[in-house]
C-alpha cells in the first residue's frame, strides 16, 4: 500500500455495491424501526434503529475507507517520535484496543437495552446472523489490516470470497428487515 493519503479506499464495482447493501440495510433498519414502533413491539424500535445507524456508519467508512486515514496518521505520529521500529508491537496494541472497544461498546448496548439482544436472536435470526457476519468480516479484516495474521504466519487477505461474509450479512439483515417491515 502507498504511503499517500487519500480519501477513498473502495472505489471499485464490488466496493460500491457493498456500499449499497450497507445503505439498502440501514435505510430498511430504519423502516422496520419505525413498522416496529407502530405496531408498539417491545423496544424492538430501538435496536432497529441503533442498527441503521451502525450499518450507515460502517456504509460511509466502506468509502471514505477512515481507517486507511488512521493508520497513515499513525505511521506519521510513528515516524516523528522515533517509535516506527517498533510497529508491530503498535499494531498488535491497535488491534487488541479495537477489540477491547467493540467488547466495550457491545457491553454498553446490552446495559443500555437488557434483554433486548437475546430477544433479538431469537425474534430476529437473520439480522443477528446477519450482525454476526459482518462482525466476524470486521474483525478479520482488521487482523489483516493490523498485520496480526501475517504475526501468526498466515494472511486473511488471501482468503477467497471474504466479502461474502460481509455482504451475505449485510443480505441477512435486508431480508430479516423487510421481513419485518410487512
Amino acid at each position: 500500500m502507498n504511503s499517500e493519503m487519500h480519501l477513498a479506499g473502495h472505489l471499485t464495482a464490488l466496493g460500491w455495491i457493498t456500499f449499497a447493501l450497507y445503505m439498502i440495510a440501514a435505510l430498511l433498519s430504519f423502516r422496520a424501526a419505525a413498522v416496529s414502533r407502530f405496531k408498539n413491539s417491545d423496544a424492538m424500535d430501538r435496536i432497529w434503529i441503533w442498527l441503521g445507524a451502525i450499518l450507515a456508519v460502517l456504509g460511509l467508512n466502506k468509502q471514505l475507507d477512515l481507517q486507511t486515514l488512521l493508520i497513515e496518521l499513525g505511521r506519521q505520529i510513528a515516524r516523528t517520535g522515533r517509535l516506527y521500529d517498533y510497529r508491530l508491537e503498535l499494531h498488535a496494541l491497535f488491534f487488541l484496543g479495537f477489540v477491547l472497544v467493540s467488547i466495550a461498546l457491545f457491553v454498553a448496548v446490552m446495559f443500555r437495552l437488557p434483554g433486548q439482544i437475546g430477544r433479538f436472536g431469537r425474534q430476529l435470526p437473520l439480522a443477528a446472523g446477519g450482525c454476526a457476519l459482518v462482525c466476524a468480516y470486521i474483525v478479520i479484516r482488521a487482523a489483516s489490516i493490523d498485520h496480526i495474521d501475517q504475526m501468526q504466519g498466515f494472511d486473511l487477505e488471501q482468503i477467497p470470497f471474504l466479502w461474502l461474509l460481509e455482504a451475505g450479512g449485510l443480505m441477512l439483515i435486508i431480508v430479516q428487515a423487510l421481513r419485518n417491515t410487512k
